[in-house]
């Protein structure tokens, strides 16, 4: 009768272990489970946005089989085809529009070749065993993901409140953080202090 509790206890903390770094493993494999977009407004209403997304999710919204290994055997040329068409995707569906008016961004994309790099390093991330893949990501694990960066002016006479901006609807849903600098000046020879 003991040994069968003993058993028992350990089973019930073996499950909860397997569990445990499942969770953990989903949690934190990447750090992120959807598309990001963080939107800063800078002074000057110089407004900064950057989009973040799995390469991965984006080309398999069509239940396409675009798997890490599939992405990282292409040549250089097909690649090069699959990036040219990402980009036409942003560049047709990222729009921003303040009142009902459209207003002109600046874009600033990686490479091809740096997105090839992505995933040639994702690919050999997926291949880690179980426990260094259950790991808590660092800030450094980002880089595993995709990373747009754009950004606009608004003029003195737009409001920001009727500021819109729309997303290709292939990257899902999207993690928005909206943030306003808080802008300080001080005089020569001072010091500077935050006071809240």
């Amino acid at each position: 009768m003991s040994v069968t509790c003993y058993n028992k206890k350990n089973i019930m903390k073996l499950i909860s272990l397997t569990m445990l770094c499942f969770l953990s493993g989903n949690a934190f494999g990447h750090g992120l489970k959807s598309a990001t977009a963080n939107i800063e407004v800078r002074p000057n209403n110089l407004i900064e946005l950057k989009v973040q997304f799995d390469l991965n999710k984006l080309l398999n919204h069509n239940s396409n089989q675009y798997s890490t290994m599939t992405l990282a055997a292409l040549s250089e040329e097909k690649f090069a085809f699959l990036y040219n068409e990402i980009i036409k995707l942003f560049d047709n569906h990222l729009q921003v529009n303040n009142a009902g008016k459209s207003i002109t961004i600046n874009k600033r994309y990686p490479t091809q070749q740096q997105m090839f790099q992505v995933i040639k390093r994702q690919f050999i991330k997926s291949k880690f065993t179980a426990k260094q893949a259950a790991e808590p990501y660092t800030f450094s694990d980002r880089r595993y993901y995709q990373v747009f960066y754009f950004d606009f002016k608004l003029s003195a006479k737009e409001d920001l409140a009727a500021l819109s901006i729309s997303f290709p609807s292939e990257l899902g849903n999207i993690y928005i953080t909206f943030s306003e600098s808080t802008n300080y000046e001080i005089h020569s020879g001072k010091m500077w202090q935050l006071n809240r």
